[in-house]
C-alpha cells in the first residue's frame, strides 16, 4: 500500500473528500427541499433552498480547486477530481462517480484505491529512512 508523501496532501485529499460529500448531500437536500417548499407554496422556505443550492455551488467550486492538487503518488492521475482518462478495469463507481467512492473511502476508511491505476494508497505520510 502507498502512503502520501506530506501532511499537505493528507489534508487535501481529506479535505477534498470531505467537500464533495458535503456537495452531494446539499445539492440531494436541496433539490428536494426545494420540491417540498414548492409543494406546500412557502416562499421563505423556497429561498432558503435556493440559498442552500448557492452553497451547493460553492462546496463544488471550493472542491475543484482542492482536488486539482489531491494526485496519486503513483500514477500522479487526479483521483478527487473530476477527468475522462481511462479508468481501470476494477474501479469501482457510487451512483455512477468513481470520485464518490474514493471520497467515501478517504472519510471512512482512510485508505482509496485510485480509479486510474489500481493500486491502494493510505491516507497518512509516507515513513522516511535515514
Amino acid at each position: 500500500m502507498h502512503r502520501l508523501p506530506n501532511k499537505s496532501a493528507v489534508l487535501r485529499f481529506r479535505f477534498a473528500a470531505l467537500l464533495l460529500l458535503a456537495k452531494w448531500v446539499l445539492i440531494v437536500g436541496s433539490a428536494s427541499f426545494l420540491g417540498y417548499s414548492l409543494f406546500v407554496g412557502n416562499q421563505d422556505l423556497t429561498r432558503l433552498s435556493i440559498g442552500l443550492i448557492g452553497l451547493a455551488v460553492l462546496a463544488m467550486l471550493a472542491q475543484w480547486l482542492v482536488a486539482a492538487r489531491a494526485r496519486c503518488p503513483l500514477c500522479v492521475g487526479h483521483p478527487m477530481a473530476h477527468k475522462s482518462c481511462a479508468t481501470h478495469r476494477d474501479a469501482r463507481r457510487l451512483f455512477g462517480s468513481y470520485r464518490l467512492h474514493v471520497a467515501l473511502y478517504v472519510v471512512f476508511q482512510g485508505w482509496f484505491r485510485c480509479p486510474f491505476c489500481g493500486e491502494s494508497t493510505a491516507i497518512e505520510v509516507r515513513r522516511h529512512r535515514h
